[in-house]
């Protein structure tokens, strides 16, 4: 069987990540997979498996007036629509709404049955009015719309029951150990280490975070802050961070391809996100053994995390019970012990092999439906 995978690139992301690692399983698994990208190489931050067919269309770009946009998108649906039959896909799965709405336009009055996935909860994470009156309209064209949590599954009551499936991301570990953090570099290696990791943008809350580190870091001076990311707020962050008087107890490492080593070094893995979908560092955090605290944002973390039993979830937006949690498990090294004791578990409730025979059961429902 042929699946085709689609996305707008392989940038630094998570859904790139839960691309790469469905391509990976649906492989292992005897299936013939290609990956079509709407951005160029050039982009990528993942490295797709071997046996893995590429595609990449180059055709995004900037529209500068309502009209180019327009043009621009009914060209890109062209290219795209040519793309996927070159490919000839028994079933074509794409991510991100924009993509998604892009993917089953491109694909009308064709045989190709298209699964739309979902990784951000759409009552927080808002798009242009276009693109939100477009995906209402669009989405009940697919074969399926595939949400990565029960809170982001919640906003398409709107679907009929049979168009809808929550199959969560898959959280696998990187087993190579060669790419050693450089403790040096990124911080005192004779500190206590807090991580945080993601976008650096307003979504990941990491404002919060160092508002909520200021308020304890003078009573804990052997612990140190390493937020690591870039993105578009790099700079407003660093500021945050300067006024705050944490410039010597925050660092920014950027992007790290293998974080799996920095995470086995750390001793507590914070996120003040304020919205998410299915959050795979978070439970990646876990899987390497370390105590979690999240803010219980909508949506996901709550699905991930067991609270007071592998981590700890804090209300959305509250820097102070954020701040509370961190010092409560910063002072107490027989609590982080407690709570890092389960959190591998979570390798176990999301393995790779229980995603997959998900998605093999949903692909052959889609099939037969065809």
């Amino acid at each position: 069987m042929k699946i085709t995978l689609v996305i707008s690139s392989l940038s630094c992301g998570g859904a790139e990540r839960v691309l790469v690692l469905l391509a990976k399983g649906f492989t292992e698994r005897g299936y013939e997979v290609s990956v079509v990208t709407l951005s160029a190489k050039d982009t990528d931050f993942y490295k797709l498996p071997e046996g893995v067919s590429r595609l990449s269309l180059a055709i995004m770009k900037k529209s500068p007036t309502p009209f180019h946009s327009l043009w621009n998108n009914l060209t890109r649906c062209l290219i795209l629509r040519q793309g996927i039959q070159a490919t000839q896909p028994d079933v074509v799965i794409s991510f991100v709404t924009p993509t998604n709405i892009l993917t089953v336009l491109s694909l009308i009055k064709t045989s190709y049955p298209v699964i739309v996935t979902e990784h951000c909860d759409p009552t927080v994470r808002s798009y242009r009015k276009i693109i939100e009156k477009l995906r209402i309209f669009i989405y009940p064209k697919a074969a399926k719309v595939v949400s990565v949590s029960k809170g982001v599954d919640a906003y398409f009551d709107w679907l009929p029951k049979t168009k809808k499936a929550v199959i969560y991301n898959p959280l696998v570990l990187i087993e190579n150990e060669q790419d050693q953090p450089n403790f040096i570099e990124y911080s005192d290696p004779k500190k206590q280490w807090i991580v945080s990791m993601g976008r650096l943008n307003n979504q990941k809350g990491f404002d919060l975070l160092l508002s909520a580190f200021a308020k304890i870091a003078e009573r804990y001076p052997d612990w140190n802050l390493l937020i690591l990311g870039e993105g578009e707020i790099r700079q407003e962050l660093e500021k945050i961070r300067d006024d705050l008087g944490l410039a010597n107890r925050v660092i920014f490492p950027g992007n790290i391809s293998n974080p799996f080593p920095i995470l086995r070094r750390s001793q507590l893995f914070v996120m003040a996100s304020r919205f998410e979908g299915f959050p795979m560092v978070h439970g990646e955090a876990m899987a390497c053994g370390l105590p979690i605290i999240s803010t219980d944002c909508p949506s996901g973390p709550r699905e991930i995390i067991r609270n007071n039993l592998d981590g700890i979830l804090v209300p959305n937006g509250d820097i102070s019970a954020l701040a509370t949690a961190m010092e409560r498990l910063m002072s107490d090294p027989q609590e982080r012990k407690r709570l890092a004791t389960y959190a591998p578990e979570v390798t176990e409730r999301f393995s790779l092999e229980k995603v997959m025979a998900e998605w093999q059961l949903l692909i052959s429902e889609v099939i037969k439906e065809k």
